[in-house]
Protein backbone atom coordinates (compact mmCIF):
# COMPACT_ATOMS: atom_id res chain seq x y z
CA UNK A 1 0.00 0.00 0.00
CA UNK A 2 1.08 3.59 -1.33
CA UNK A 3 1.39 6.05 2.40
CA UNK A 4 -1.35 8.32 2.36
CA UNK A 5 -3.45 6.44 0.00
CA UNK A 6 -6.06 5.42 1.64
CA UNK A 7 -6.27 7.73 4.13
CA UNK A 8 -9.85 9.05 5.42
CA UNK A 9 -8.03 12.65 5.56
CA UNK A 10 -7.15 12.55 1.90
CA UNK A 11 -10.04 11.15 0.86
CA UNK A 12 -12.05 14.17 2.50
CA UNK A 13 -9.65 16.60 1.19
CA UNK A 14 -10.62 15.53 -2.69
CA UNK A 15 -14.48 15.13 -1.96
CA UNK A 16 -14.26 18.79 -0.79
CA UNK A 17 -12.00 19.88 -3.96
CA UNK A 18 -14.38 18.17 -5.86
CA UNK A 19 -17.39 20.12 -4.32
CA UNK A 20 -15.54 23.56 -4.77
CA UNK A 21 -14.76 22.74 -8.59
CA UNK A 22 -18.80 21.78 -9.10
CA UNK A 23 -19.82 25.07 -7.07
CA UNK A 24 -17.40 26.93 -9.21
CA UNK A 25 -18.25 25.79 -12.83
CA UNK A 26 -22.15 26.21 -11.92
CA UNK A 27 -21.07 29.92 -10.66
CA UNK A 28 -19.30 30.36 -13.79
CA UNK A 29 -22.44 28.85 -15.67
CA UNK A 30 -24.47 31.31 -13.82
CA UNK A 31 -22.30 34.15 -15.48
CA UNK A 32 -22.80 33.29 -19.15
CA UNK A 33 -26.58 32.93 -18.23
CA UNK A 34 -26.63 36.76 -16.74
CA UNK A 35 -24.19 37.99 -19.46
CA UNK A 36 -26.20 36.34 -21.85
CA UNK A 37 -29.48 37.53 -19.90
CA UNK A 38 -28.56 40.91 -20.29
CA UNK A 39 -27.81 41.09 -23.90
CA UNK A 40 -31.28 39.51 -24.66
CA UNK A 41 -32.88 42.19 -22.36
CA UNK A 42 -31.37 44.54 -23.92
CA UNK A 43 -32.10 43.34 -27.71
CA UNK A 44 -35.78 42.78 -26.70
CA UNK A 45 -36.53 46.27 -24.49
CA UNK A 46 -34.20 48.45 -26.48
CA UNK A 47 -34.63 47.11 -30.14
CA UNK A 48 -37.99 45.58 -30.07
CA UNK A 49 -40.45 47.43 -27.72
CA UNK A 50 -40.42 44.89 -25.30
CA UNK A 51 -41.03 45.93 -21.49
CA UNK A 52 -38.89 44.52 -18.34
CA UNK A 53 -41.36 43.19 -15.82
CA UNK A 54 -38.59 42.69 -13.24
CA UNK A 55 -39.27 45.58 -10.84
CA UNK A 56 -35.65 45.90 -9.48
CA UNK A 57 -34.45 45.58 -13.23
CA UNK A 58 -36.61 48.08 -14.79
CA UNK A 59 -35.26 50.96 -13.98
CA UNK A 60 -31.96 50.20 -15.01
CA UNK A 61 -32.17 48.72 -18.82
CA UNK A 62 -30.64 50.89 -20.78
CA UNK A 63 -28.26 51.68 -18.64
CA UNK A 64 -24.39 50.77 -17.57
CA UNK A 65 -25.80 49.35 -14.21
CA UNK A 66 -27.87 46.91 -15.79
CA UNK A 67 -24.85 44.99 -16.84
CA UNK A 68 -23.30 45.97 -13.88
CA UNK A 69 -25.42 44.46 -11.35
CA UNK A 70 -26.19 41.28 -13.71
CA UNK A 71 -22.36 40.49 -13.64
CA UNK A 72 -21.71 41.31 -10.47
CA UNK A 73 -23.80 39.12 -8.81
CA UNK A 74 -22.57 36.30 -10.37
CA UNK A 75 -18.88 37.55 -9.46
CA UNK A 76 -19.96 37.36 -5.70
CA UNK A 77 -21.48 33.76 -6.38
CA UNK A 78 -18.09 32.35 -7.43
CA UNK A 79 -16.09 34.32 -5.07
CA UNK A 80 -18.25 32.61 -2.53
CA UNK A 81 -18.54 29.25 -4.57
CA UNK A 82 -14.64 28.90 -3.63
CA UNK A 83 -15.59 28.19 -0.33
CA UNK A 84 -18.45 25.82 -0.65
CA UNK A 85 -18.01 22.82 1.64
CA UNK A 86 -21.46 21.83 1.41
CA UNK A 87 -23.24 19.20 -1.18
CA UNK A 88 -26.59 21.80 -0.21
CA UNK A 89 -24.72 24.49 -1.77
CA UNK A 90 -24.18 22.62 -4.81
CA UNK A 91 -27.60 21.35 -4.97
CA UNK A 92 -28.68 24.74 -4.53
CA UNK A 93 -26.38 26.21 -7.45
CA UNK A 94 -27.66 23.40 -9.97
CA UNK A 95 -31.25 24.45 -9.00
CA UNK A 96 -30.26 28.32 -9.78
CA UNK A 97 -28.66 27.78 -12.77
CA UNK A 98 -31.59 25.23 -13.90
CA UNK A 99 -34.03 27.61 -13.45
CA UNK A 100 -32.05 31.05 -15.07
CA UNK A 101 -31.27 28.46 -17.95
CA UNK A 102 -34.84 28.44 -18.60
CA UNK A 103 -35.32 32.11 -18.18
CA UNK A 104 -32.68 32.79 -20.63
CA UNK A 105 -34.26 30.18 -23.27
CA UNK A 106 -37.01 31.94 -23.13
CA UNK A 107 -35.81 35.24 -23.75
CA UNK A 108 -34.09 33.68 -26.86
CA UNK A 109 -36.86 31.96 -27.59
CA UNK A 110 -38.80 35.48 -27.61
CA UNK A 111 -35.78 37.29 -29.57
CA UNK A 112 -36.36 34.17 -32.65
CA UNK A 113 -40.11 34.55 -32.48
CA UNK A 114 -39.96 38.56 -32.79
CA UNK A 115 -37.43 38.01 -35.57
CA UNK A 116 -39.50 35.85 -37.93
Amino acid sequence: MVYGQLAPGNRVRRDLLDLRRTAVALAVALLALNILDIVATELIVGSLGAVEVNPVMAPLVGTPWAAILKIAIPVCVIALATRVTSQRMVGFLRVAVALYLVVTLSLVGQIAYALV
